[in-house]
């Protein structure tokens, strides 16, 4: 697909016959040319740049160097990363990159052979050797490399068996005096087709059919005005062919080289042309002083879209070459000055024009004062300059953004005065951050300008009440909480959160919803421990959020039963003197809890403590205590459980006492 030599002075531009061609005038300078600027150009230093092809996946370019007879890998700023040593001091004729970038392939005329090498690494993988005078250009296409040889003749070489295939191209007329050897170049959307065309006078295009055991003429047209072929593209879709050199750029369908299809870009001459992925094509012409220098179109258009002037030091540079990123992304030329010095240009986004220059504009600044904090309804007053030089009259823009307002709502605001000064009175209703924005449009000669202020505005504190709080209750008593909430602008919901004592119970959600038209809302909850409940007012736009919370005590279900006793009458438990009885304690469960178990005796007259133990009840809530030792007769005792906060070894509950068990001993 590539050309070569492109450097190479060609002829001055001979009209050649044709007059089923169209030919459309694409010569002189372009007005809007741009000119790349000093950081897009990176002077070449160290080695020479001959030919190049574009590396996208590594980012670099793989440059054949003539005078060093070398292949080097070149970053996008021209430094070296990489060489390798060409054999026997030999010169690549044409380089070719594989599609998936993972093979240089190069024509070495010299030593009549291809050659190929790992392109990320630049090892070399392979020698062909292929026997033919004055090898050319080269193209990959399918499973072979194509090349072209001498001035009539192509071939192809099977990189599996390294045999190599010759053919005649077209009658194999062309006497030309010129040497230059055919271009060639295979379509990226059919490996079976390839394209061919004289690079001395004639002006044939050849179009081959490959897929068969040899190649296959299917057509061939004329160039029309143009020859002395420098370059031979398709496009990357593979629908258009595209050959510079004397007279321009022609272009056809690739197809059937329908020549009523076909157009000429008339230049004196394009010494290249390329093709990018993105449909983009590059024309190079020789760097001149009245004509811009590379000329970009979009596929099948005769008129450029953009146009590039190369900046000359010493006359005008040579065009050494010119190459696309893949994609499109940047475009590369190569030039050579007249007293030898190489420049690499990398144009970024070449397909984009750039944005029309705009004439300066004089900076302008807004400053805002206003008071920190206001009241909901109150009037603030915000004011503020506008600086810059602007004439008195000069209208402003005040929004206020607020919770009521999240879009914005425009306020009137005064117009500057001969000071620049302005100001407005804002009265918002809504609570929370206010915030106003204040911004000057800007015309032709002033730049636009905005500031910012916030103000905190107070919200109305709301009522909330909840029940309940401070109250005692049985062990599994359901009570009714109920939160009245007060007046409020829009927001009427209430949550009732409810948060047992203890890690094991998490806060949980027991209700939430729109209060009643008396402003309450109500849940039955069932209580087993001591319980804080909570309710939440998330607030609205005018009224403040509010929590409120109520303590709810729960006690303990107890229990004690008398066992060993032989007559139970009127509540009196009756045990022989010689029988230890034993008191059970039953009680709400809870880990590590214990139980205060008392005893009293009825003496002078009155309950007088006796006995009192801590016992640690087990995991089911229950202790069994045995009253043990020497029992007196015909006096009167008492016992009772008690659960302690805190002193029972938790405060989930409330503390809670059970109730006495009366018992005496006998004979």
């Amino acid at each position: 697909m590539r050309k070569r030599t492109v450097r190479a002075a060609l002829a001055a531009g001979v009209l050649a016959a044709g007059a089923a061609f169209f030919v459309d005038i694409a010569t002189g300078a372009a007005s809007g040319a741009t000119t790349p600027a000093d950081p897009q150009r990176h002077a070449i230093d160290g080695y020479h740049a001959d030919r190049m092809v574009v590396d996208g996946v590594r980012r670099r370019l793989l440059i054949a160097d003539d005078v060093a007879h070398r292949i080097r890998a070149v970053g996008y700023d021209g430094t070296v990363a990489d060489e390798t040593a060409l054999p026997d001091g030999a010169n690549a004729g044409d380089l070719q990159l594989s599609a998936d970038s993972t093979t240089l392939w190069a024509t070495l005329p010299d030593a009549q052979m291809i050659i190929s090498w790992n392109a990320a690494t630049l090892d070399e993988i392979a020698r062909y050797p292929v026997a033919v005078l004055d090898l050319g250009h080269l193209t990959l296409a399918g499973d072979r490399a194509w090349f072209t040889y001498n001035k009539n003749y192509f071939g192809s070489l099977d990189p599996a068996t390294g045999e190599v295939a010759k053919y005649v191209l077209g009658d194999g007329n062309d006497s030309s005096a010129n040497p230059r050897q055919p271009l060639i170049a295979a379509s990226p959307a059919d490996p079976n087709r390839l394209a061919l065309t004289y690079a001395g006078t004639r002006t044939t295009l050849f179009l081959y059919d490959i897929s068969g055991d040899t190649a296959a003429l299917v057509t061939k047209t004329q160039t029309g005005t143009m020859f002395a072929h420098s370059a031979l593209e398709y496009t990357a879709d593979g629908r258009m062919i595209y050959v510079s050199g004397i007279g321009g750029v022609f272009y056809t369908w690739a197809d059937d080289l329908d020549t009523s299809q076909a157009r000429t870009i008339a230049m004196n001459q394009a010494v290249d042309v390329e093709a990018a992925s993105n449909g983009w094509i590059a024309a190079g012409l020789p760097p001149a002083t009245d004509a811009t220098d590379l000329r970009l179109f979009q596929a099948g258009e005769t008129v450029p879209a953009r146009e590039f002037d190369i900046p000359t030091a010493t006359g005008a540079p040579a065009l050494a070459d010119l190459a696309w990123e893949p994609g499109g992304g940047r475009l590369f030329a190569v030039t050579s000055d007249q007293d030898g010095a190489q420049n690499l240009w990398v144009i970024d986004a070449p397909t984009v024009a750039p944005a029309p220059s705009t004439p300066a504009r004089t900076a302008t600044a807004i400053k805002l004062t206003a008071p920190a904090t206001a009241g909901r309804g109150s009037g603030i007053n915000v004011q503020g300059t506008l600086g810059g030089g602007l004439p008195m009259g000069t209208p402003v823009k005040a929004v206020r953004t607020d919770a009521e307002s999240p879009a914005g709502v425009e306020v009137r605001s005064s117009d500057t005065n001969a000071q620049g000064e302005f100001s407005f009175i804002d009265s918002p209703a809504a609570g929370g951050t206010i915030t106003y924005t204040v911004s000057y449009a800007g015309d032709a000669t002033h730049k636009p300008s905005s500031a910012k202020v916030s103000i905190e505005v107070a919200r109305t504190a709301t009522a909330l009440t909840l029940n309940r709080n401070g109250s005692i209750n049985a062990y599994g008593a359901t009570v009714a909480m109920t939160a009245h909430l007060g007046a409020t602008y829009q927001n009427r919901t209430v949550e009732l959160w409810a948060d047992p004592y203890g890690a094991d119970r998490a806060r949980s959600l027991i209700k939430k919803g729109t209060v009643d038209g008396s402003g309450n809302l109500s849940v039955n909850y069932k209580l087993t421990r001591n319980t804080t409940f909570s309710a939440v007012f998330a607030g609205d736009t005018r009224y403040a959020a509010r929590t409120i919370g109520s303590a709810v005590k729960t006690k303990v279900a107890v229990s004690t039963t008398v066992a060993k006793h032989y007559r139970l009458t009127k509540s009196y438990y009756y045990v022989r003197k010689a029988t230890n009885p034993t008191f059970t304690t039953t009680m709400t469960a809870y880990p590590g809890r214990s139980q205060r178990l008392t005893f009293e005796r009825y003496s002078g007259g009155k309950w007088v403590a006796w006995k009192t133990s801590t016992l640690k009840l087990s995991s089911a809530g229950k202790y069994t205590f045995t009253l043990t030792g020497t029992h007196a007769t015909g006096v009167k005792y008492r016992v009772r459980a008690a659960y302690l906060t805190g002193t029972s070894g938790d405060s989930a509950n409330y503390s809670t006492y059970g109730s006495w068990k009366y018992f005496t001993f006998t004979k």
